[in-house]
């Protein structure tokens, strides 16, 4: 009865938790999803897989830490739905549900009453602060970290219990702990913030019926010690062997103090969210607290001692209620900014912490209608507590369902947060991001001014108003933007190469190199950069050093398309067809619709003699683009040689519907009429059409010709 009982509390969790998060699988890629899926070559290709353990992972995987078993779990999803998002939301569903049941095998190994274990795993359930990291793709590394921890967790305590039984069963024990310790060595790769495990061991040691000091010294002799060594590697590889240069801890302004008591403002928002939230918001803006006198620092200081009073008595009397209060501190406390974070509040932070506050609130509301504590009018204070329940599982849950659509894509996302939190520059600067990429400049520049005003110094978004400025063709505003964004952000390479691109389109070869080459010594391996460089060396005539580039570019980001057409067409200038023609496939074969790839792989074929080949690719490009003038003459001129007459002309009429002054095309087409069809009066007709065009073509030898043929014709 109890494993029935079991098995569908399992089946029923997972479904109640799939519901919930269903529409979020139709979401898009949004915010950091572009970062490390959809603009990561990376995860494309396995033959980067064994970079994932080298110092090349952080150039080319798009993480700012080391986190290889995130990366991993990306791999597959791209070998499966390749850029379908579908795919990949439907991941993080999965891991989210996963992580539901694996909460309740823990809690069912730990907490011994039922009631308390199933009320904490529907308020865990239906938390809607939980929505941040199931609906980001690119938070993925919460949801694995938890899912190990909580594996770990559970074999932990089916091997302590072994031993403090002293039982036999040393197989067992060995077999759990190893699924134990492994499982958290996959947690710290997967999230570094999944070193605080070892400080949760002892909560089940400090809040039990034992002895504390001595099962604690037995523990750190025995089973404690494996935990301990992990995390000795881990901490070796991730500060010794494998450091990300790129990454900078710093603090925010004002120093120690001001960092510590805008953290305290931070946690008493933490532990607010955590009992009542709503208006979640993808950016918290947090003023900081220059001095705890403040009205809020105040507040959160006064409501922090509160809590910590009542955790301290309820510690002291060995309650089961600080256990949880005490998991809820101590995993919250890595995201403490002690180690300076990129953003200092988050809801994806609490999805590990918020556990011990939904248990901490299951005792709570079970503690409604516990007999030890009073027998009165419990009939009342039933019903008082299954409507709590209800209300909030299912206020909850619909928020959940209602709330997915916020991450539907870029433009609702950044236009909820930009409403929930108007002064988040962030916000504003993604929504701008939005308008500029969909055409709507004004818009954009609207929303990037908006951001300035809030903070004149961030350079991103002065980086991204500089290559608006650029697409206006106001290059000269461009060029102030730019320069302000290096001002503020030294460390970017991104303005030093968008004003070698100004340069090099102004014709300003050296200045162009210039701005390159800086954003190279920022960023040694950025193909944009180095692809930029290869085009200079061309210019140049430095073949050789353009190739060099160009394959480095293709190195560092295997998928990089103009570097490769610029190598492809490298090889064609220098006669080297071959080798242009395998460079060109890779293009069309990474990208069926890549036009230029096409046209350029045509014009290769034909120089190599492949007629048919270059019929099929120059096809290929008028399918995809019918009004491509080009491909249309190209087409014209093969079928021409190959006297493939009907062909020819059907194409040199495409041309002059395209571009009814082009002579060429009444010239070929008076020429296939004349010689190749017979047809003197079409020839005729053709002619005519030249010479209304452009009078002066009666004089060229070459219409001379044709004009004194159509006359021998006649006579």
């Amino acid at each position: 009865m109890r494993r029935s009982s079991f098995l569908f509390t399992i089946v029923f969790v997972s479904l109640f938790s799939s519901v919930l998060y269903l529409n979020a699988t139709y979401n898009k890629f949004v915010y950091d999803d572009f970062n490390v899926i959809v603009e990561n070559s990376f995860i494309r290709e396995w033959k980067y897989f064994l970079r994932l353990f080298s110092k090349d992972y952080f150039a080319i995987s798009g993480e700012m830490s080391y986190r290889p078993l995130v990366t991993i779990s990306y791999f597959i999803d791209y070998a499966i739905w390749e850029m379908n998002p579908f795919g990949y939301h439907l991941t993080n569903v999965t891991l989210h549900v996963g992580n539901t049941a694996l909460f309740y095998l823990f809690l069912h190994t730990c907490v011994r009453n039922k009631k308390i274990c199933l009320l904490a795993l529907l308020f865990f359930i239906t938390h809607p602060v939980l929505l941040e990291t199931v609906n980001a793709v690119g938070y993925r590394e919460d949801l694995l970290a938890a899912s190990f921890i909580l594996v770990s967790l559970v074999y932990f305590l089916k091997s302590d219990k072994i031993l403090e039984r002293e039982d036999s069963q040393k197989k067992r024990l060995v077999f759990f702990y190893t699924i134990s310790l492994v499982s958290y060595f996959c947690a710290l790769f997967s999230k570094e913030s999944a070193v605080i495990f070892t400080a949760l061991l002892p909560l089940f040691v400090l809040f039990s019926d034992k002895k504390i000091l001595p099962a604690l010294v037995r523990r750190l002799k025995g089973i404690y010690i494996g935990y301990i060594g992990i995390t000795l590697f881990y901490l070796i590889i991730r500060f010794v062997v494998l450091i990300n240069p790129s990454l900078k801890a710093i603090y925010q302004p004002g120093g120690f103090w001001v960092n510590f008591f805008t953290m305290i403002k931070i946690l008493a928002s933490y532990i607010k969210l955590s009992f009542f939230p709503f208006r979640l918001n993808v950016d918290y803006v947090v003023p900081l607290a220059n001095t705890p006198l403040e009205g809020s620092s105040i507040i959160s200081i006064l409501f922090l001692i509160s809590v910590l009073v009542i955790f301290g008595l309820l510690c002291k009397s060995r309650h089961v209620f600080a256990c949880w209060m005490a998991w809820f501190f101590i995993t919250i406390l890595p995201v403490m900014n002690i180690v300076p974070l990129a953003n200092i509040m988050a809801e994806r932070y609490l999805y590990l912490p918020v556990m011990g506050f939904c248990v901490a609130k299951g005792i709570l509301i079970y503690r409604i209608t516990d007999r030890t504590l009073s027998t009165r009018a419990m009939p009342l204070r039933r019903v008082v507590q299954l409507v709590l329940v209800i209300y909030m599982v299912g206020m909850y849950g619909v928020s959940i369902i209602r709330t997915n659509g916020d991450w539907r894509d870029e433009f609702t996302l950044w236009t909820k947060t930009a409403s929930h939190s108007p002064k988040s520059n962030r916000a504003h600067c993604n929504l701008g991001i939005v308008y500029m990429e969909n055409g709507f400049l004004e818009r954009a520049q609207k929303e990037y001014q908006i951001a300035l005003d809030i903070n004149p110094e961030d350079a991103i978004v002065h980086r991204n108003l500089g290559s608006l400025f650029a697409k206006k063709g106001l290059e000269d505003q461009a060029f102030i933007e730019y320069g302000k964004a290096i001002q503020f952000a030294d460390d970017d390479p991104k303005p030093h190469n968008n004003l070698g691109n100004i340069y090099f389109n102004r014709g300003q070869i050296d200045e162009a190199q210039l701005e390159y080459e800086k954003a190279l010594k920022i960023k040694p391996d950025y193909s944009i950069a180095h692809n930029g460089l290869g085009t200079i060396y061309d210019r140049k005539g430095l073949h050789d050093k353009a190739v060099e580039e160009f394959k480095t570019a293709l190195y560092y980001d295997d998928a990089y398309l103009p570097a490769r057409i610029n190598l492809g067409v490298n090889y064609a200038k220098r006669g080297l067809l071959d080798e242009a023609i395998v460079e060109f496939k890779k293009v069309v074969e990474t990208d069926e619709k890549q036009i230029q790839g096409h046209f350029n792989l045509a014009l290769a074929y034909e120089k190599s003699g492949k007629q048919r080949e270059a019929v099929r690719e120059f096809t290929l490009v008028v399918q995809l683009d019918p009004n491509n003038f080009n491909a249309h003459y190209a087409l014209g001129t093969l079928y021409q040689k190959m006297q493939m007459i009907d062909n020819a002309i059907d194409a040199y009429q495409k041309v002059l519907m395209l571009n009814p002054r082009f002579t060429q095309g009444y010239k070929s087409l008076a020429v296939l009429y004349l010689y190749g069809k017979k047809d003197s009066e079409k020839a005729r007709y053709y002619l005519e059409k030249l010479f209304q065009i452009d009078p002066s073509q009666s004089q060229k030898e070459e219409v001379g010709k044709i004009v004194e043929q159509l006359q021998s014709a006649r006579n």
